[in-house]
């Protein structure tokens, strides 16, 4: 069974998060037919299939969750389309075919991870994060283009402001009390404050508003999501300080939904170097990245700091109706994963 035919299999069950149990049967399918020892799905619903048993670990973890939007399942003109080929089943495929070719250290045990709710509050992460999991290693399974290899990620801050106001007729706004107008103040210096363009700096993100149920009266209550984005080196509680400043003068209240730190690697760890050698190995070119998002990453980070993504596909298609990748693609990462593991097990990078 070649990456391809694992990655189909993946793709033609529906895994939205929330649903990944779903894919229990394929999973144990792949543990009796690949060869692997055995397939453990832990108590937060995580599938880690397992070949080895020496004292060390090396953790190669993508997630089988994709987001809502079924696609039909196709191979064509050497690709192959569905929800979740590139974010992040092609990864993932990648990572079980190679777990089940690579020749693995007596010292080490391999552990593939599929984990669950990647896309949603990365409850699967945090559970084997919580469980007191342990590895050595880690290699994230995300689509980084084959030769990319992700060292950085940003941290995110996501919260609401909901503002209150007694309201009033719109034909004589001076003399009510919008809570819109209390939001969109706030929403403002939110903007202003955290105003930043690019990788290194604080970027800010108004995804949702709510507010009024009439078209003639001002709203009573008025809600907005925000997200924020900040590099390594920027402390968290600074942002939240802001944050907090700024809700009491607009007179909303503050209330978060999801905090991630951002993480940064040196590319002397055994993880990048391995990688990196291994990219080269193959007649590719590595590439260095810094990613703009979050992922498990940042979860997995506190298990070990040997850590680092790489995997097949164009993320620029994840979560979109195009949503494929090619079999050659997962061919090279399958090699590129199975050196990198052979060269970490054994002690060639250190």
């Amino acid at each position: 069974m070649d990456a391809a035919e694992i990655l189909l299999s993946l793709l033609r069950v529906y895994t939205p998060s929330g649903e990944e149990k779903r894919i229990e049967p394929e999973m144990k399918r792949f543990q009796r037919e690949l060869g692997y020892n055995e397939l453990i799905i832990d108590k937060t619903g995580n599938y880690l299939l397992i070949r080895g048993s020496g004292e060390k670990t090396i953790l190669l973890a993508s997630h089988v969750d994709t987001v809502p939007g079924e696609l039909l399942v196709t191979q064509r003109g050497g690709a192959i389309i569905g929800r979740g080929a590139v974010d992040a089943k092609g990864p993932l495929a990648a990572m079980i075919s190679a777990g089940a070719k690579a020749n693995i250290g007596p010292n080490y045990r391999l552990v593939v991870a599929g984990l669950v709710d990647e896309e949603g509050a990365g409850s699967g992460a945090l559970g084997l994060l919580e469980s007191g999991f342990r590895a050595e290693h880690i290699i994230i399974g995300e689509p980084t283009g084959v030769v990319g290899i992700a060292i950085s990620y940003r941290g995110s801050l996501t919260f609401t402001l909901t503002a209150s106001g007694r309201g009033g007729h719109s034909s004589a706004p001076y003399l009510g009390d919008s809570a819109l107008d209390k939001l969109l103040d706030a929403i403002n210096e939110v903007k202003a404050v955290f105003s930043g363009s690019s990788y290194e700096e604080i970027t800010s993100a108004v995804t949702m508003i709510r507010a009024g149920d009439w078209p003639t009266k001002l709203p009573e209550k008025a809600e907005a999501t925000i997200n924020i984005r900040f590099p390594p080196g920027i402390e968290f509680n600074s942002i939240m300080e802001k944050v907090e400043v700024i809700a009491s003068l607009h007179g909303c209240k503050l209330s978060v939904i999801d905090s991630t730190e951002p993480l940064s690697v040196s590319l002397s760890s055994p993880v990048p170097r391995a990688l990196i050698r291994s990219i080269i190995r193959n007649g590719l070119k590595p590439k260095i990245l810094k990613k703009t998002g979050t992922s498990d990453m940042n979860i997995l980070f506190k298990i070990s700091s040997d850590i680092a993504a790489c995997g097949p596909g164009n993320s620029l298609l994840a979560h979109t109706p195009n949503e494929k990748i090619s079999i050659e693609e997962l061919n090279q990462s399958v090699s590129i994963y199975v050196k990198a593991i052979e060269e970490l097990s054994k002690g060639l990078v250190s």
